[in-house]
């Protein structure tokens, strides 16, 4: 997967912008076809870019960093995950599969998780991370939900 990513300096972070391709993709995997998103007992109907879901995932798939962070152990303490989800996660050997473990817990979560989510990462350093997936979303204005959910949930590592 490719995701054409370039840097800029703002206010001397280095930040990966990786927009363009995301809007490409979204553009690429756009149906007319509405999906249905289920959060507790209300439905809400929206249009969404499938392919706007799996290439944030494998973004993130390829970005998160699950040596060096606390960063599941947070997630249970914000109750987003339960300890049963932070058995199977640590339960793995690989990083990979962790991680891969992690986004597939994500997928099922509503978008006020998928938002503690990201506010997370940045608390445990990875900030740059969930600022791409922020811009992605706003820029694309597909915010106010969890973009996991229109994931496969394969991870294609390189």
């Amino acid at each position: 997967m490719y995701f054409g990513a370039v840097e800029r300096v703002t206010s001397g972070l280095t930040v990966t912008n990786v927009v363009e391709p995301l809007r490409v993709a979204a553009a690429e995997c756009q149906t007319d076809e509405p999906d249905v998103i289920t959060s507790g007992v209300e439905q809400v109907l929206q249009p969404r870019p499938a392919g706007l879901g799996e290439t944030i995932y494998q973004f993130l798939a390829h970005m998160i960093d699950m040596k060096r962070s606390n960063l599941v152990d947070q997630l249970v303490a914000k109750n987003i995950f339960s300890p049963a989800e932070k058995q199977g996660i640590k339960r793995q050997k690989k990083a990979e599969a962790k991680v891969d473990s992690l986004l597939r817990a994500m997928r099922t979560k509503s978008a006020a998780e998928f938002d503690s989510f990201l506010v997370t990462l940045s608390e445990v350093g990875q900030q740059s991370v969930a600022d791409v997936v922020r811009q992605a979303l706003h820029t694309l204005g597909q915010t106010g939900y969890n973009p996991l959910i229109h994931a496969y949930g394969t991870v294609w590592f390189s």
